[in-house]
């Protein structure tokens, strides 16, 4: 293991002790508070004033969350496997590329989750200042960097840009959805999964290895159209059930992907039940915390309940 192993790991603590140390001596400043008497606008630097350093929870997530992907990363992922830095050009969703861009799907959906996961767990250590906007996005972030310095040091992956340019798609519209609740009522990302023969066949030395069970995987964008109401239109009761869901996903790109035809890439579409809405009627009020904990594994799985398709690309 070896040095290697031990490389990425300094690596990974050296980044989140490096933004943490930032953070609590404040070295982002910007101009005291300000008064001004004619329009009255306030110039604040708030997230990053005397007090403002990172609680211990957060602090203990910085060391966690790289703790965690290291131990993932050697288990599933073969870090340390390749003894030198290497980079792997690998594409997009090209008809000749690894998995026919099902991997960039999946890299965009799990840093989608990682920002949405990051800065729920920062709104509550923070106590709700803006400084969970910093350390969810630069935590996110860095994840994706250093997942793709571990996948340097693996003979199977590489390091990848493309895979960058897919986690930060993903962060980007965590953000985009985190920041507007009322375009997060109306899209989704989530994913479809069924695990496969090959993920059965890896499962005693691989167990988590349903992140490049590709042959099992669909990623879907849902439009919820119990959304709409937040934009003020009224809608029959029954329509707020109801998402349409446009995804992307390939077939036969790995090796174990035992079927008939060869590697295929294929577009989905479908019309779906909208099962965050069926958790509401079970609550006198949805807006309570237990109605939204029980929301959350329905906004980022998705259930095939309803019509779908595909078509071959």
């Amino acid at each position: 293991m070896d040095k290697h192993i031990i490389q990425c790991a300094a690596l990974i603590l050296l980044v989140f002790i490096t933004f943490s140390v930032f953070a609590q001596q404040n070295s982002i400043s910007s101009s005291p508070s300000a008064d001004t008497s004619d329009n009255n606008i306030q110039i604040s630097n708030e997230p990053f004033t005397e007090g403002n350093s990172p609680t211990t929870p957060t602090l203990v997530m910085f060391i966690a969350l790289p703790t965690f992907t290291l131990l993932y990363g050697v288990s599933t992922w073969d870090w340390g496997n390749q003894k030198s830095f290497h980079v792997n050009h690998e594409g997009f969703f090209g008809e000749n590329t690894n998995a026919g861009g099902a991997d960039k799907t999946g890299h965009a959906f799990s840093h989608y989750v990682a920002f949405r996961a990051l800065h729920a767990y920062y709104d509550w250590s923070e106590n709700g200042k803006s400084t969970k906007w910093f350390y969810s996005i630069v935590t996110a972030s860095s994840l994706g960097l250093l997942i793709e310095v571990g996948d340097a040091y693996s003979s199977e992956y590489g390091f990848s840009y493309e895979d960058l340019v897919a986690d930060m798609t993903g962060i980007g519209l965590g953000i985009l959805l985190e920041y507007s609740p009322t375009l997060d009522s109306l899209i989704g990302y989530s994913w479809q999964y069924w695990p496969t023969d090959r993920y059965f066949d890896k499962f005693h030395s691989k167990p988590l290895n349903m992140t490049t069970d590709y042959n099992g995987a669909k990623f879907v964008l849902n439009f919820r159209l119990a959304g709409l109401q937040n934009l003020g239109l009224k809608l029959p009761n029954f329509l707020r059930y109801i998402q349409f869901d446009f995804g992307y996903f390939t077939r036969n790109y790995r090796s174990g992907d035992e079927t008939d035809e060869g590697p295929y890439r294929s577009l989905y579409y479908g019309i779906s039940l909208n099962f965050m809405e069926v958790v509401k009627d079970f609550f006198d009020n949805p807006e309570s915390r237990t109605c939204k904990i029980l929301q959350v594994p329905f906004k980022y799985y998705h259930i095939p309940a309803g019509y779908s398709g595909d078509y071959k690309i």
